[in-house]
């Protein structure tokens, strides 16, 4: 069986008693070394992915007779690796999701907003999705997204006719030490870079 782990934003503390259990249970456990270092693992039961990823999974996924752990940032069905692991064949009934805490979640929370009154949005690997974020902040809608590079992102929004004024909040790093939470206009953002766990949230005046 493969468990895909959701393993929330980043802190510990956002674990799961659920996703602690399965990845005690499992033989082989598979991530990126900082979703590793969130647990006590034997060394011989880790697999440390890297940019390789598609293909390190690949092989992964033909071990036969073995629980296997692939722990997924956030929440796996969002912007995660249950789509992945689908796109590379493996059958649902192989698979057992476990649901993890989102990095929107915990962006919700820290504004004190009902994200259900917002669209989502990824651009993580979505770059066609940068048209649907545009027509949405010429609309004035809600919106939360997952920018691909923030900075490089503003600059589209900029040239598609957004208002460099235009304010977003920018929330780096969620649950880490390093956390920042600032509202920003387009025009700052593009003059800055970020770190890729960002989210970004628009609110309607």
């Amino acid at each position: 069986m493969i468990y895909i782990v959701g393993i929330g934003p980043g802190d510990k503390e956002y674990l799961t008693d659920k996703a602690k259990k399965v990845v005690d249970s499992c033989d082989i456990i598979v991530g990126s070394r900082r979703a590793l270092n969130l647990f006590d693992i034997e060394n011989n039961k880790k697999i440390e992915l890297s940019k390789n990823l598609l293909n390190e999974l690949k092989d992964i996924i033909k071990i036969k007779d073995k629980n296997i752990a692939i722990l997924s940032t956030g929440d796996p069905c969002f912007s995660g690796l249950l789509k992945t692991l689908l796109k590379l064949g493996v059958d649902k009934k192989d698979i057992e999701v476990v649901s993890g805490i989102s990095s929107i979640q915990v962006a919700a929370a820290k504004l004190k907003i009902s994200w259900e009154d917002f669209t989502i949005v990824t651009l993580h690997g979505k770059s066609e999705n940068i048209k649907k974020l545009i027509n949405l902040l010429k609309n004035k809608e809600n919106v939360i997204f997952l920018p691909n590079n923030l900075k490089e992102d503003a600059k589209i929004l900029i040239n598609s006719g957004l208002n460099d004024d235009l304010e977003i909040y920018v929330l780096e790093n969620l649950t880490y030490p390093n956390e920042k939470i600032r509202k920003m206009k387009l025009k700052d953002i593009a003059k800055n870079n970020f770190s890729y766990l960002t989210v970004c949230v628009y609110v309607r005046e």
